[in-house]
């Protein structure tokens, strides 16, 4: 991991504010429902006040909005070197996600959690503090995650469920990270290319300081045709980074509620390790 240097903290957006319930309505959710605590929340062990990681992990912490850049016009990404960001979905899982955390304590690099923030509450804050002392970031994926309530109707139905979705999934986070954490990468459930008309929802999510973070690349663990062993897996990342034109910045869709995908992690990170990848978490 090569340092980039201190990644300025955002600012705005309730930081360091008392938790409280957005005003709009509750998503629908079938996870445990959040109580907003109307209070400051004192920030995990670990958390870098102002981001989503640790303080050691800044060193390999790229903003969203370059990352979003190198992925959307690649002749932007660094040219004298080769970068992946591992990513994981729909966690944290009680189970799954330490298994994934001790793979890449092994492997020793570091990866980026896009998390349904109502299952943080299901699993225990060491496991979060583990996490963030690794060197991972924590970013969000949803509250809901409940394709109909977000991608229904017109295109401004859409940006209001998905903002509300978004301060939803803000404020539960920052009820179990802290009130200082702070999120700038953003994860649509689906995918942001699997979606139309979401120009208003993106426009309401950077007033907010997101930034939608979709993949060239992926492990195959939630694709329709999903490898059958574990070579198969290390099989798809290598060519779907072919066909997505070996970019110099490869961002990997994984999910760590998958058990065969923590199977064959250690394979995955091998093999990029071995065509000379450095890797960094997403900010």
């Amino acid at each position: 991991m090569t340092a980039l240097g201190p990644v300025a903290a955002p600012t705005g957006h309730g930081v360091g504010a008392p938790v409280t319930h957005p005003s709009c309505p509750t998503p629908p959710s079938p996870w445990k429902p959040f109580t907003a605590p109307n209070a400051v929340v004192p920030d995990i062990a670990g958390l870098e006040a102002g981001t989503n990681h640790s303080a050691a992990a800044g060193k390999w912490a790229y903003p969203a909005a370059t990352v979003h850049k190198w992925m959307t016009r690649p002749e932007t990404a660094p040219k004298n070197k080769k970068l992946v960001f591992v990513t994981f979905d729909d966690g944290p899982h009680p189970r799954i996600t330490p298994e994934e955390l001790t793979n890449l304590e092994k492997a020793h690099v570091p990866a980026t959690f896009f998390m349904i923030t109502p299952q943080l509450q299901e699993v225990p804050k060491s496991l979060l503090e583990r996490s963030l002392k690794d060197g991972n970031g924590l970013d969000i994926h949803s509250y809901s995650h409940d394709y109909h309530y977000l991608y229904n109707g017109t295109a401004a139905q859409k940006a209001a469920h998905i903002t509300c979705d978004y301060d939803w999934a803000l404020a539960q986070a920052r009820d179990v990270l802290g009130s200082n954490y702070v999120s700038s990468g953003f994860r649509y459930p689906g995918g942001h290319m699997s979606w139309h008309h979401l120009d208003q929802a993106d426009a309401g999510l950077a007033k907010r300081g997101a930034v939608p973070i979709d993949w060239n690349a992926m492990s195959g663990d939630a694709d329709a045709q999903m490898p059958t062993t574990l070579p198969g897996y290390v099989a798809m990342v290598k060519k779907t980074i072919a066909e997505s034109g070996n970019p110099r910045v490869v961002v990997i869709l994984n999910h760590d509620v998958k058990q065969k995908t923590a199977e064959a992690m250690p394979s995955i990170l091998a093999y990029l390790k071995s065509q000379g990848y450095e890797f960094g978490i997403i900010s």
